[in-house]
């Protein structure tokens, strides 16, 4: 009787040994494949994704607005972008979307976008502030987007209004090549693009853009309401991945550079993961802020809807309160502990 109780006891010791292990929760996440994603990066290169039981499918979108279908179905669980009108029209038409993470602000000297103006103007005395900015052909990426509140906000400081300014839509590329071809007079840029222009003598740099609206966040990561309400677990356990990695990246800053404790290794995953592959590019470029608990900015984004909302360009009664949740990285921070720095 006893060896029987041994031998089955071994045997199912056995039938654990050989129980293929759980499977990961698969989770989408779509991105545009820039640095500020590099809270996802690393996350996923450290292994924090995996220690969460997490395998992440990464897809390249080529802008924000071409995410909310996705997300909207479920077919995309995590979005990684910017807030625009868009996406408060998108709440008001039922679209449940979520904004629960940080991704990248404009903060001090970390102001990783800059408003540029053409060279020859600069060096003609033409463009030097915005003062001078009447009449000039400016360039942005989209309507009803962040740079568009805060080119609104950069010309009431000086009496001017976005009627004063000729307006056209190019892409953040098509930009660098319009100074050199002096198709254009003036925009924000971010980095690299920032740098391009401007090491290509065709730009300069005349104020970062925290010295128009210190704070400013440019982006922030979405959930879908179906991750959110039927895989609130796995949501739990991707944010706290996700600022694990977002603490390695501002760890990683110093002196508004990528130079801080462990800023190579960041450096090797932001090549290897984004879509700016030269790593000496990736040291001198100006390095965007994040909040290393992940919480996003209310304040920021209140200015951006309020201007929206000025222009007629988002309806109903949706406002930013409905958009943000902080849930999540709060529980994940009371599972970390509050971020300290190491430098």
């Amino acid at each position: 009787m006893r060896k029987t109780k041994w031998r089955a006891a071994l045997a199912a010791l056995a039938g654990l040994a050989c129980a293929p292990a759980l499977a990961a929760d698969k989770v989408t996440i779509a991105y545009i494949g820039g640095a500020a994603d590099v809270g996802f990066y690393i996350a996923d290169a450290r292994g924090f994704l995996k220690e969460e039981g997490i395998e992440a499918n990464f897809v390249v979108f080529d802008s924000s607005a071409r995410m909310v279908a996705p997300l909207a179905t479920g077919e995309v669980d995590v979005g990684s972008g910017a807030v625009g009108a868009g996406t408060y029209n998108a709440l008001e038409r039922g679209i449940t979307l979520r904004a629960v993470a940080d991704k990248a602000r404009n903060k001090g000297a970390y102001s990783y976008q800059g408003l540029l103006v053409r060279k020859d103007l600069y060096d003609s005395g033409r463009a030097r502030g915005l003062k001078d900015f009447k009449g000039l052909k400016f360039a942005m990426t989209a309507p009803g987007s962040n740079e568009s509140a805060v080119l609104a906000e950069a010309l009431a400081s000086v009496g001017l209004a976005k009627e004063d300014v000729d307006l056209t839509q190019l892409s953040m590329p098509q930009q660098v090549a319009a100074y050199a071809g002096k198709a254009i007079d003036a925009s924000f840029l971010p980095e690299p693009f920032l740098t391009a222009a401007v090491k290509s003598g065709a730009a300069v740099q005349i104020m970062p853009v925290s010295k128009i609206r210190d704070d400013d966040v440019t982006g922030v990561i979405v959930y879908s309401d179906h991750l959110i309400k039927n895989r609130p677990d796995v949501a739990k356990r991707m944010t706290k991945a996700y600022v694990r990695g977002l603490r390695v990246y501002v760890d990683a800053l110093k002196d508004a550079r990528l130079a801080g404790p462990g800023a190579e290794e960041v450096i090797d995953i932001l090549a290897k993961y984004s879509t700016v592959k030269d790593k000496a590019v990736l040291r001198e470029i100006i390095p965007h802020y994040v909040d290393p608990d992940g919480r996003v900015g209310a304040e920021s984004l209140k200015k951006d809807w309020a201007y929206f909302r000025a222009q007629n360009l988002i309806k109903g009664d949706v406002t930013v309160e409905h958009l943000i949740d902080n849930s999540l990285v709060d529980a994940a921070v009371r599972e970390l502990g509050p971020y300290r720095p190491k430098n």
